[in-house]
């Protein structure tokens, strides 16, 4: 029997250490990030949340249908880009080349994020497995002493029929 407790103990201390590795611990995502966070990075993820919304395309859309209603028509009397609109393609351009590359930057954040939430799940399916093992042990442990009760009490009954 103590040779049996001496093992689950065993067992017990060994997972556990497994359990306390460093390689196991959870990783904050948001304070991770918040370690490498610059001024470009906060500018970058608002410009994305703002660019790949709903109001930020209606707002767009109706600026260019009333830069083009008061070019063609003149409203106001003013006419400053007529018909092909080149400067409203130049406007139109330009945002987009400044707009694409500061997406990128936030979608990267973004990916850095997903990996840390990835590594964080993979180590808690890790530590669920070691935690699985160290029951299955104890299980495996208690079965065993149960079978040595059981043969112990069939064992004394045995004796007890012996003697009468």
């Amino acid at each position: 029997m103590k040779t049996e407790d001496n093992r689950i103990s065993e067992v017990s201390a060994r997972i556990e250490e497994k359990l306390k590795d460093d390689k196991l611990q959870f990783i904050d995502a948001e304070e991770q990030l918040a370690k490498t966070d610059t001024i470009g990075k906060r500018i970058a993820d608002q410009v994305a949340k703002v660019g790949g919304s709903w109001a930020f395309v209606i707002t767009f859309v109706v600026f260019l249908v009333a830069w083009m209603v008061i070019n063609v028509m003149q409203l106001f009397g003013w006419h400053f880009d007529p018909y092909p609109f080149i400067l409203l393609n130049l406007a139109l351009s330009c945002i987009s080349a400044i707009q694409a590359p500061i997406i990128m930057m936030s979608q990267n954040r973004s990916g850095e994020k997903d990996n840390i939430t990835r590594d964080n799940d993979f180590k808690t399916n890790q530590r669920s497995e070691i935690q699985i093992k160290l029951i299955n042990s104890k299980l495996d442990h208690l079965m065993r002493y149960q079978r040595h009760q059981s043969e112990m009490i069939e064992i004394g009954l045995q004796l007890q029929d012996e003697h009468k």
